[in-house]
C-alpha cells in the first residue's frame, strides 16, 4: 500500500524530530537545533517517545536520564489525558516511570506504573529501524519487571535543565515559573495564540473546561488577565432568587502583550513562538505504521482500515485549522489517503 522506503523515511524523521526536541531540553546530545519559532509540547513529546525512542536505546535511555532529573516539568494529569489518544505506549510508560521513582524524588510518577503479569513472556524492548531488535549483557532487573528485557541501565546525569533563552523551551519556562499547573497552560495558550474562550484553551491543552475555566476566573482578579465583562443581571423580584452573574466558558480573555515582554528572553524569533500541536500529525504517524504491520490483508482491506485509523487525526487537524496548511483534508480515503499520506508525512514530521 506504501512505498517500500516509506516506513524507515518516516521512523527516520520521527528519530530526528525526538533528538531535536530532547536537545532543546537538555538532554545531552549532538543534533540539529530544534524549530526557534515553534513551542515543544512536552506530553506529546514524553508520549511519542514511549513509542519511538525504542528504536534508539541511546536517545532512550538519555531521555530516561532527563526525567529523572527534571520530570517535575512534566504535567502528569495532562499526559494521562492525551495518553487517551493511543498515542503512547502503555507499557513503556509504566516502565519509564518506574525507573523515575526508582531513580529520582518524583514520587507522582507512581500514579503511572502499572503491574504486570509476571508470568507473561518479557518483550525486547529496543527495536531498529530495519525491524530487527537488540538486547546484550545481564537484564536489568526493573525492566525484567515491567515485562521488558534490556540491558542494564546506566543513568550518566549529564542532562541539563531547560535552556530559558530557546524561544522552544517556553511551555517549560512558564512552568517553571508559575508552576506545573493548568495556569501555565493558560498563559502558553493566550500569549501564543490569543484571546480564547475556556472551552478552547481546555481542547488545544488536554484539559476539562472546568480545570481551565476555575483558574481563569482567579487569574483574572490579577487585573493581568482580561476578563469577559459580566452579563447584565436582572432586576430581582420579590420572592425570587437573584440570578447570579457568571461568565461561562463560552466567553474569551485576553492578555495586554505589553505587560509581558519580561518573558521574551532570546533573539529569535522575534516574537512569541507558536503553539501548533503536533498530536494530529503523531497520531497519524501511529496510524500508518500499525497499518504497515497489517501487509497479509488485501489492499481494499488495508485502505479501509487505514481510513478508519486516521479519521480521528484528520477530524482533530480540520478543528484545529490545520487540514490546508498540511495538505491533508478529511474526506481522503483509500488509495488517495495512502498516496498523500506516503508523499506528506515524512516532510511534516521533518518540519515539525
Amino acid at each position: 500500500m506504501f512505498p517500500p522506503e516509506f516506513k524507515s523515511q518516516l521512523k527516520s524523521a520521527l528519530l530526528d524530530w525526538l533528538w531535536r526536541s530532547w536537545i532543546s531540553f537538555g538532554v545531552s546530545g549532538h543534533g540539529a537545533e530544534a524549530r526557534r519559532d515553534r513551542v515543544i509540547d512536552p506530553e506529546a513529546l514524553v508520549l511519542a517517545s514511549s513509542r519511538w525512542a525504542r528504536l534508539d536505546a541511546r536517545l532512550f535511555d538519555e531521555v530516561l536520564d532527563w526525567l529523572c532529573q527534571y520530570g517535575h516539568l512534566i504535567h502528569l494529569q495532562r499526559l494521562q489525558n492525551l495518553q487517551r489518544t493511543g498515542l503512547g505506549d502503555p507499557k513503556v510508560l509504566s516502565a519509564i516511570a518506574a525507573v523515575v521513582v526508582e531513580h529520582s524524588p518524583h514520587a507522582k510518577w507512581k500514579s503511572l506504573v502499572s503491574t504486570t503479569d509476571e508470568s507473561a513472556v518479557a518483550e525486547l524492548l529496543f527495536l531498529s529501524t530495519e525491524n530487527g531488535s537488540g538486547f546484550w549483557g545481564q537484564p536489568d532487573p526493573l525492566f525484567a519487571r515491567q515485562g521488558w528485557q534490556r540491558g542494564r541501565l546506566e543513568l550518566r546525569q549529564l542532562s541539563q535543565p531547560p535552556d530559558p533563552h530557546r524561544a522552544a523551551n517556553f511551555w517549560l519556562k512558564l512552568r517553571a515559573l508559575f508552576g506545573t499547573s493548568a495556569r501555565a497552560e493558560i498563559l502558553l495558550h493566550l500569549l501564543t495564540i490569543g484571546p480564547a474562550t475556556a472551552t478552547e484553551i481546555a481542547r488545544r491543552s488536554g484539559y476539562t473546561t472546568r480545570s481551565i475555566l476555575l483558574p481563569l476566573r482567579e487569574m483574572a482578579l490579577s487585573g493581568h488577565v482580561c476578563e469577559p465583562p459580566r452579563p447584565v443581571r436582572p432586576r430581582p423580584q420579590r420572592g425570587k432568587l437573584a440570578t447570579v452573574r457568571t461568565r461561562g466558558p463560552s466567553l474569551a480573555y485576553a492578555l495586554r502583550l505589553d505587560e509581558w515582554g519580561f518573558l521574551r528572553t532570546w533573539e529569535v524569533p522575534i516574537g512569541l513562538p507558536e503553539a501548533e500541536s503536533p498530536l494530529p500529525l503523531l497520531g497519524l504517524c501511529r496510524a500508518v505504521l500499525v497499518q504497515e504491520t497489517l501487509s497479509n490483508a488485501s489492499a481494499g482491506l488495508q485502505h479501509i482500515q487505514l481510513r478508519e485509523a486516521a479519521a480521528a487525526p484528520l477530524a482533530e487537524m480540520q478543528r484545529l485549522g490545520l487540514s490546508g496548511l498540511y495538505a491533508l483534508p478529511p474526506d481522503l480515503a483509500g488509495e488517495p489517503l495512502a498516496m498523500r499520506l506516503a508523499d506528506r508525512l515524512p516532510k511534516l514530521i521533518a518540519h515539525l
